[in-house]
């Protein structure tokens, strides 16, 4: 399905708008703050050497996942069953029926705009809840582990920093990290959009 005329041109003016924001009028306070491309790689980038590597990206792992599991395990039993999974928000939305038309819109609205930020989603990304945990769920026990939990994070995040390094010289750059930061944005943006122009209100999702 294509995307509308109007919808188009909402993309493409808040992407115009992002590429020429200023990245100082972006530390000026507020939420904004903490979300600048700056701010964040210097968080990461805790030897101060202007790089970031792999093993900074991968930095406090270990307690990152067991706070995932603490906070979702609420029957403290050591794993996060498909319950708990979905208890959580972001995990309660299947788009599975939706996931080759969202694509297909993304790819309409990249040509449309003419903007390489936008990465065009695989239709994996929209699995339904049930899929996305079961493919969590390496040892098929009917749980997430706290090693599941790791190693989903370690992949995620070593997928993450291999995008970032389009040099691919083993350490990510300001610059490297900036635009997969504006890659990002560019391309939630464009998924948002699709997602409402695809998905009736009255639909269950």
């Amino acid at each position: 399905m294509k995307l509308s005329i109007i919808n188009i041109a909402l993309i493409g003016t808040a992407l115009t708008a992002l590429t020429l924001s200023n990245p100082v009028d972006a530390r000026k306070g507020g939420k904004s703050k903490k979300k600048t491309p700056e701010i964040m790689f210097a968080r990461i980038d805790v030897d101060e050497s202007t790089t970031i590597t792999l093993d900074e990206l991968l930095a406090n792992i270990d307690s990152r996942a067991q706070k995932k599991l603490d906070k979702a395990d609420t029957d403290t039993s050591s794993e996060i069953e498909l319950s708990e999974f979905l208890a959580k928000k972001r995990n309660q939305t299947d788009l599975s029926t939706y996931a080759a038309a969202i694509v297909q819109c993304v790819q309409d609205a990249k040509d449309a705009s003419g903007d390489n930020n936008i990465t065009v989603p695989d239709v994996d990304k929209f699995a339904s809840p049930e899929d996305k945990f079961s493919a969590l769920d390496t040892d098929v026990n009917g749980g997430l582990s706290l090693s599941e939990i790791t190693s989903a994070m370690t992949t995620h995040r070593t997928d993450t920093f291999t995008a970032m390094d389009s040099d691919t010289s083993n350490d990510v750059t300001l610059d490297e990290f900036t635009v997969y930061f504006e890659g990002k944005k560019a391309t939630r943006m464009a998924v948002k959009t699709c997602i409402n122009e695809l998905v009736d209100d009255s639909d269950p999702v």
